[in-house]
């Protein structure tokens, strides 16, 4: 049986180290928008490369932490090699910069040496972080799982009494901090204590329990980045009880991960701003009591994603079949806004339900655009 070999694994990160940075000092000395492919696949290749860095202590705990940091990290190199070659002056580098990891890779990445890693790994997580794995652990055994294939089966809708009771778990403030009505108490804990959480709910259900919990993160990090304390003290603590759940509505027909391009607007008026256009893959947009929108509030498109903010929109809760909600003046602000979400049929995160949505002159008000004045044009950041 072949045993781990942490120390050649370091050196062929360090290959591979090598050969991301010399493509990052070639799209540092032209133009990330010129080389969209390079800078598309080195951003990957980064982060496989520190990936496989952070693995390295946790291979030296045991020899199924090993061999699972050597599989990973041969997989990793080998695919960075797919993308170097024949491209290595595309990348600055020289032919064949990356030989001297064929051997590490066709030891580590053999179908009988990936084969023998039967055992997930432990985790070697803290006592409280233990405690938070067995907690979500149970939870998703006993109410999640059992019910995972008939909403997925069906496409129904995730049961309020999942929702309530994640809330009462503490589920959706775990990154939210105490003095908000969370339970973050800064730091990388939080983060880790998500991941866990996460991952232990997506054992029972990944669309009616991990993906769950992810929205809210979502819109509580970007309120954390940019909002104002007002906007913290009156959104946060609702978030954390799960009193207000929200979607993301980011994504465009047109414009999927090139989020610097994103053509729906909000142009100002008395009060607050009217947004229009269309999100797609707006996921659990029907049963949220808000929408996180990113919105191009300065019309000179050539400024690309210095032009966008971010803004917290209300709605009521629609039908997960579709829905079309017509917007009532209240206190003045303008009203007659419509907001029409279509379901898009999916093959996974069914109970969910993804939807493309439009908005026609929908009515935000003023104190909802997250940072106020100074989240002007700050939206792609947050």
């Amino acid at each position: 049986m072949t045993a781990p070999d942490l120390a050649s694994a370091a050196s062929v990160l360090d290959l591979a180290s090598k050969v991301v940075d010399a493509a990052v000092g070639r799209l540092a000395a032209t133009s990330i928008d010129a080389n969209q492919v390079l800078a598309y696949d080195v951003a990957h290749a980064a982060s496989a490369v520190a990936t496989g860095k952070g693995l390295l202590d946790y291979g030296g705990k045991g020899e199924t932490e090993g061999k699972i940091t050597c599989a990973f990290i041969a997989d990793a190199v080998a695919e960075l090699a797919g993308k170097v070659f024949g491209r290595e002056a595309e990348w600055g580098v020289d032919a064949g910069a990356l030989d001297g990891a064929r051997d590490f890779i066709a030891t580590f990445k053999a179908p009988d040496f990936v084969a023998s890693i039967t055992d997930p790994g432990p985790r070697h997580l803290d006592g409280d972080f233990e405690l938070v794995q067995d907690t979500f652990r149970r939870y998703a055994e006993q109410e999640l799982a059992p019910r995972a294939e008939h909403i997925h089966r069906t496409n129904g809708d995730i049961p309020e009494d999942i929702v309530e009771g994640l809330a009462e778990m503490g589920a959706f403030g775990l990154s939210i901090p105490a003095e908000y009505g969370g339970y973050g108490e800064g730091g990388e804990g939080e983060y880790i204590g998500m991941v866990v959480t996460t991952e232990e709910l997506s054992r029972g259900s990944l669309g009616a329990g991990g993906s769950l919990i992810t929205r809210p993160e979502i819109l509580a990090r970007a309120l954390m980045a940019g909002g104002t304390e007002e906007q913290k003290h009156e959104w946060l603590p609702k978030l954390a009880t799960a009193e207000v759940m929200n979607a993301v509505a980011v994504t465009e027909p047109d414009y999927g991960s090139d989020v610097a391009g994103v053509k729906v607007t909000a142009t100002p008026t008395d009060g607050g701003w009217l947004i229009n256009g269309v999100k797609t893959w707006c996921t659990f947009g029907a049963r949220a009591d808000v929408l996180l929108v990113l919105a191009r509030t300065d019309p000179d498109r050539s400024i690309g994603h210095r032009g966008l903010s971010m803004f917290i929109v209300p709605k009521d809760r629609g039908d997960s079949h579709g829905f079309e909600l017509v917007q009532r003046a209240e206190g003045g602000a303008a009203g007659g806004g419509k907001m029409e979400g279509r379901p898009i049929d999916t093959i996974g995160y069914r109970g969910m339900h993804s939807y493309e949505i439009a908005f026609e002159h929908w009515f935000v008000p003023a104190e909802n655009l997250i940072g106020m004045d100074g989240g002007m044009g700050r939206g792609f950041y947050y």
